[in-house]
């Protein structure tokens, strides 16, 4: 080769190159200080480069960089900038990477992958707006590349995600995930791609209340898919038929009359809920079956946690509920009581319990008797608790009996009725009988007899003389007659004064119109006078016949203690008066003595 074509072919070696900004070249590290490293790039300058973009290298290494800029000294070059170009170039739409939210910008988030940046929409990220992401990584997939920029979107890659899930997912496959939100009426579980929902109907075979006392937010759970919804992309699912229905399990075993132990999980107003030991299954005492008689009051004396035996008695499928019995564990007493008793027969027991509507009679032991206030006596009763109290012995007779409740009926107005019939012949009527005040009103007094018997004495029937003010008081023992007696509607009405005669009886059987008296004046009025006929009855004489003559003023004439004798003019048994005239008496005298003298000198 001639001279002039080896200096042409070696010249281009040693004229300087020509670079432009973002040219790939490779040199060797020649040198690293604490800012910038060097590189041999075989040219009269040497390429610096940031010392953090090689840490990872060695000196003596080739690496390629980008070319920057040049500057006096050097060829600036980057590492960092060609491995950022060359990842970006090896992005394509469709591809998923994962990335890191770096911050939050108007309208969606910047999202760094590797060394580029990304933007997400709002609206493809499937993230709640109000809360920060910077920092968290998530999967994404390139929705957009230009020359630049790159789009991605999570929304995407999720329905994607979504799709094959359900692709694969089948109804009974076992999920496993962790719980996402806890709700009121469920569980909401992250299986990774899809959701799923565990309604709380789903969570156990029993009945549950309360879902954030068992759960808690991540925490990981199984579950069956009982449920796949394709359209919605939403899963169903239950924990409690990872296992096996404890009712079948339970009407396999057991049948109505079965003895079973119970667990108290629960005390109601009604009832006790109780765990059926062995079993996942509950099972319901109703305060009636908890004892043959007084089975509310039992229900006080069971607690949380108390365990006792009990009788099957139902077996409700339908609503899956067993129906339990304590008293039925043992024979009823009811049987032996109306074995041993019969209607009509008079008990004295005391008093169990004290109501409004009754009294309630201990008959036997856990056998009561219901004493109904309306047959307690034949007047109205109130108040019941103000007049007995708790072990009073009471007095009654059977009246029925109530194989419903498991209760005799009780009547003290039957025992009434029996005194009633047969009073004639506890008591002569006709003879004077005496009782003790009972209730005493402005109008009369109540008189017992004996209980259940009593008698009304009106007011005026205290006293003959009206005048006469007797008042008793409750307690008092009062001496009296039978007037009146009413069989039908149980009353009777007695008298005081009837004890003694009448006056008027006693001053008509003395005295006969004609009958001249002489007689005391007891008082005196403007038109009458009254005059003693006996100690308990005055007679009256009107003012016209006290005298022949005219009297303007009986005063005048007449004094009270003046004796005067008068003649029975009328006795009036309707009005219960006798009138006297002195008038006629002087009007006999001088017709007699008129008589005396025409017998002398008459002709």
């Amino acid at each position: 080769m001639s001279e002039k074509n080896l200096f042409e072919e070696m010249l281009p070696d040693y004229l300087p190159e020509e670079r432009k900004k973002g040219d790939i070249i490779e040199g060797m590290i020649s040198r690293k200080e604490i800012e910038f490293g060097y590189l041999d790039l075989n040219s009269k300058k040497e390429g610096r480069i940031l010392v953090r973009e090689i840490e990872d290298f060695n000196i003596g290494d080739k690496i390629e960089v980008k070319f920057i800029r040049e500057d006096e000294n050097s060829i600036i070059v980057s590492k960092f900038l060609l491995d950022k170009a060359k990842e970006f170039a090896s992005y394509n739409v469709n591809d998923i990477v994962t990335g890191e939210i770096s911050k939050k910008i108007k309208g969606g988030y910047i999202v760094k992958i590797g060394k580029n940046e990304a933007f997400l929409p709002f609206s493809l990220a499937r993230l709640e707006k109000d809360k920060d992401y910077t920092g968290q990584k998530f999967k994404f997939l390139i929705k957009e590349k230009d020359k630049n920029k790159i789009m991605i979107s999570r929304s995407d890659l999720i329905k994607i995600e979504e799709e094959k899930y359900f692709e694969k997912i089948n109804v009974g496959d076992i999920v496993t995930g962790k719980i996402k939100e806890v709700l009121d009426f469920g569980l909401v579980v992250d299986l990774g791609a899809v959701n799923g929902f565990v309604h709380i109907s789903e969570i156990s075979w029993n009945p549950v209340d309360d879902l954030v006392e068992k759960f808690g937010i991540n925490d990981e759970i199984s579950a069956k898919v009982i449920e796949k919804d394709t359209e919605k992309n939403k899963l169903k699912l239950s924990i409690k038929q990872l296992s096996q229905n404890p009712w079948e399990t339970f009407e396999e075993k057991h049948k109505i009359g079965d003895t079973v132990k119970v667990k108290v999980t629960e005390i109601l107003d009604f009832g006790i809920v109780g765990n059926i030991l062995g079993n996942d299954i509950s099972g319901f005492v109703h305060f009636s079956e908890l004892a043959w008689n007084k089975g509310a009051k039992e229900l006080k004396n069971y607690k949380v946690g108390d365990e006792f035996e009990a009788k099957i008695i139902e077996i409700e499928s339908a609503k899956r509920n067993v129906k339990l019995s304590v008293k039925q564990l043992v024979e009823n007493p009811w049987e032996k009581v109306k074995e041993k008793y019969k209607i009509g027969d008079v008990l004295e027991r005391p008093i169990s319990e004290i109501f409004d509507f009754g009294l309630l009679i201990e008959v036997e032991k856990d056998v009561d008797g219901l004493l109904h206030i309306t047959d307690l006596a034949y007047k109205k009763v109130s108040n019941l608790a103000s007049k007995y109290k708790v072990g009073d012995i009471i007095k009654s007779k059977i009246i029925g009996f109530n194989d419903e409740k498991n209760r005799i009926s009780l009547s003290v107005k039957a025992i009434f009725d029996e005194k009633w019939e047969n009073l004639e012949n506890n008591y002569d009527l006709t003879q004077a009988l005496k009782g003790k005040v009972v209730n005493v009103q402005d109008y009369g007094i109540f008189v017992e007899i004996e209980e259940g018997i009593e008698a009304f004495i009106h007011k005026n029937e205290f006293s003959w003389n009206k005048s006469e003010k007797k008042s008793y008081k409750v307690g008092d023992e009062v001496e009296f007659k039978i007037i009146v007696m009413d069989k039908i509607e149980k009353k009777l009405a007695g008298s005081i004064k009837q004890l003694t005669k009448s006056p008027w009886a006693e001053v008509t059987e003395q005295y006969k119109v004609g009958n001249i008296v002489n007689t005391q004046i007891e008082e005196i009025t403007e038109n009458f006078i009254l005059v003693k006929l006996t100690d308990r009855f005055n007679g009256i004489i009107p003012k016209r016949e006290l005298s022949e003559h005219f009297l303007k003023n009986i005063s005048e004439s007449f004094n009270v203690g003046d004796k005067v004798t008068a003649i029975i003019t009328d006795i009036n048994d309707k009005k219960k008066s006798i009138a006297l005239s002195i008038r006629r008496v002087h009007q006999m005298e001088e017709k007699k003595e008129m008589e005396e003298l025409l017998k002398i000198y008459g002709v």
